[in-house]
């Protein structure tokens, strides 16, 4: 939820020290910062939201703009600290790399009372199979709704470059989830199959 007209003010607040001011700017900026670092597979999403707003409030003196140039700023310091904490923990993202039909294997075989967290996890599989960039692109693109422009800056990179991953992940997806409909049909056996076939 945004601040709106009041942002001048709260950020004005906030760099004076109120504590009301951080207060707001925490509660718009947090839950989404937070499913953002979680997106992007943070060992440990809520230390990294820490540690991204520890910076926020160190550097909130260097930054000028509108609400919307804010939260690209913010951004872009989540983005600096996850990579800063992918090199120093020599790792990537949580589940880069895993296969993705075993891990659709294992999520089949769940309770239904778990469809919720089923339905995550598959989709956190189905990401896997991307870069760290683009899938950085979509989370920023379809889920915060960021512009071109905007991740451009998140990213340091130009929007021709955002919009070529954009269209690169896309495509992957696109590749990976026509695999795993293949994948699933054939597990289903003759008679899966059969309910595809036209009917005379």
């Amino acid at each position: 939820m945004a601040i709106g007209a009041r942002f001048p003010q709260v950020l004005s607040a906030a760099a004076d020290g109120a504590d009301w001011a951080w207060a707001e700017l925490y509660r718009d900026i947090a839950p989404g910062l937070l499913r953002f670092l979680r997106g992007q597979g943070a060992a440990d999403p809520e230390d990294c939201l820490g540690d991204c707003l520890l910076q926020v409030v160190r550097s909130l003196h260097t930054f000028s703009g509108e609400e919307a140039d804010f939260r690209t700023w913010v951004f872009r310091i989540a983005r600096t600290r996850l990579i800063d904490a992918w090199r120093r923990d020599q790792r990537r993202p949580a589940r880069a790399g895993e296969d993705v039909t075993i891990a659709s294997d294992r999520h089949h075989h769940s309770s239904a009372a778990d469809s919720g967290a089923v339905e995550r996890a598959g989709v956190e599989e189905i990401l896997s199979v991307l870069t760290t960039d683009q899938r950085t692109v979509l989370l920023l693109r379809f889920l915060h709704q960021f512009t071109p422009a905007e991740i451009a800056a998140v990213l340091d990179k130009g929007e021709g470059a955002v919009r070529v991953l954009q269209h690169r992940a896309l495509r992957t997806l696109r590749r990976t989830l026509s695999a795993q409909a293949a994948a699933d049909l054939l597990d289903a056996g003759p008679s899966g199959a059969s309910s595809l076939l036209p009917v005379n």
